[in-house]
């Protein structure tokens, strides 16, 4: 009796499970997380999705304890943690295979001929990494080629006054200059498994938000399988989300090309053994990375990866 008294009593007591709010930037590849939120699959008092113009203010919200996770290239997560911001990678949500492009005038028409011609790109790790794998494949050192620094918003007037020979970019800018009649040399495709998005998580907060990331990686997952299923609701779902809300269900699905969306068992296996393939990747880029300044200073990457969908989960 006396125990059957106090379990209301003990259930007012016990905490409710704190606010999970995740910042993204939009990234198609992380629609399926927003739409999780935006769905109602997921109460509005556990999971808030915030949308942010740039990758920049979501990691200066991450930064500022404003956000407790967030959608983050892999190289975005490693320049927070090398100037004190403590994040764990728990999902890989998508992985460019394709999507990143090197784009040339027609005048070019193999990987050699890029010796002495000018190459615009991002100062970025996916833009390091992009132009490292494409010298290699030509057979050139930097200095056969005359780098041009460039903001993404300058991509397409770059290439399209001449400024650049080529240049190296992704959707939107690929797909408006590849209809304007830029020729695709080299792409992402090539390098599999090397540019990669992830879900990073503050790990001052990960105890408390355990419950919640779970349930929202479930629903995340969920959305994929209906995704590849083409379920109708899903693709409506997504267009919702994008600056094509009536779009049929090809253009919804044409802003997935060039990714690979890894579903929970190849989440597992990115995750899994004593050298993890996620923390492999993760060290080269860091070595890339430093390589080219793109690092203020070198950090451990020992507890990087948190095992959060082997804890529990559908």
């Amino acid at each position: 009796m006396l125990a059957s008294a106090l379990m209301p009593l003990l259930s007012a007591c016990t905490p409710p499970t704190p606010l999970l709010r995740l910042g993204s930037n939009g990234w198609p590849g992380y629609l399926f997380i927003e739409w999780a939120a935006q769905s109602g699959r997921l109460p509005a008092s556990q999971l808030r999705v915030i949308r942010f113009p740039s990758a920049t203010l979501v990691m200066q919200g991450l930064a500022a304890s404003m956000l407790e996770a967030a959608c983050l290239t892999l190289d975005e997560v490693l320049t927070m943690r090398a100037e004190g911001v403590p994040l764990q990678v728990v999902a890989v949500l998508d992985v460019s295979a394709g999507a990143d492009m090197l784009l040339v005038h027609e005048s070019i028409q193999s990987l050699p001929q890029l010796a002495g011609k000018r190459i615009g790109v991002e100062q970025s790790a996916v833009g390091a990494i992009m132009l490292e794998a494409i010298l290699q494949r030509a057979g050139l050192r930097p200095s056969d080629i005359t780098l041009v620094p460039l903001l993404l918003n300058q991509h397409e007037q770059a290439f399209a006054s001449g400024r650049v020979d080529a240049i190296i970019t992704f959707a939107p800018h690929s797909s408006r200059l590849l209809a304007a009649g830029a020729n695709l040399l080299f792409s992402s495709m090539s390098i599999p498994g090397r540019i990669v998005d992830v879900l990073a998580v503050r790990s001052d907060v990960l105890a408390a938000q355990r419950d919640n990331l779970q349930r929202m990686l479930d629903v995340h997952f969920q959305l994929l399988s209906a995704f590849d299923q083409q379920d109708r609701q899903t693709l409506a779902g997504l267009a919702a989300l994008t600056d094509l809300p009536d779009a049929s269900a090809a253009q919804v699905r044409s802003l997935f090309w060039g990714m690979h969306l890894p579903d929970r068992q190849e989440n597992l296996e990115w995750f899994s053994g004593s050298n993890p393939r996620l923390l492999q990747s993760a060290r080269q880029l860091q070595q890339l990375m430093q390589q080219r300044g793109l690092l203020r200073s070198q950090s451990s990457l020992d507890d990087l990866l948190h095992p959060l969908l082997r804890e529990g989960g559908a």
